[in-house]
């Protein structure tokens, strides 16, 4: 059971998640592909944290190992990760005046329960004295995760630069003069 929670967590919380957010945060020119994507990603990932919880819960209660940092973190990531949850359903229309706040709330709160996620995850190895192989692993998708959002980030970037670096486009017709041919041609 200890091993199942582990590997729960680190699919969902420290696999999938990421995953959904990196879709978010790089694939929005792909409208509304990215939408649905992070959409069914975060909702599977979500789940995963979901039975990593009550795998957790059942743990505690067969072998009352009080281990409250890792207890602790894994309540406020699951509170947050509901927040997130609710506030897909909760999301206003694109024209509120709200969206903003709601994107800053979104992104933040996102953030804050990976991080905080991915701490829980390295605290629930060590508590549980998993072997440095599992260590190894997770360092690894840790790392090429990281390495992905940094190549995303760079290109991303570029791209921006790029689009401001482009002479603005001039108008068709500046003078205010007809551009196509008409019917009053001069006698």
């Amino acid at each position: 059971m200890r091993k199942n929670h582990g590997i729960m967590g680190i699919l969902g919380w420290g696999l999938i998640l990421p995953i959904g957010a990196i879709v978010a945060r790089y694939f929005k020119h792909k409208e509304p592909l990215w939408f649905y994507l992070h959409s069914i990603i975060q909702f599977v990932g979500f789940a995963f944290g979901l039975v990593t919880v009550l795998l957790g819960l059942q743990l505690y209660s067969k072998m009352h190992v009080h281990i409250p940092a890792h207890r602790g973190i894994g309540i406020f990531v699951l509170v947050l990760s509901i927040l997130q949850v609710l506030a897909f359903f909760l999301r206003p229309n694109r024209d509120s005046k709200f969206r903003k706040m709601w994107n800053l709330y979104h992104g933040w709160f996102g953030r804050m329960a990976l991080f905080f996620a991915s701490l829980n995850i390295v605290l629930g190895m060590q508590a549980a004295g998993a072997g440095n192989d599992w260590k190894i692993s997770y360092g690894f998708v840790v790392g090429i995760i990281i390495v992905a959002v940094i190549v995303l980030e760079i290109l991303a970037y570029l791209k921006r630069l790029e689009k401001r670096s482009l002479p603005p486009n001039f108008p068709m017709d500046p003078l205010g003069e007809e551009t196509f041919p008409s019917n009053h041609l001069p006698k």
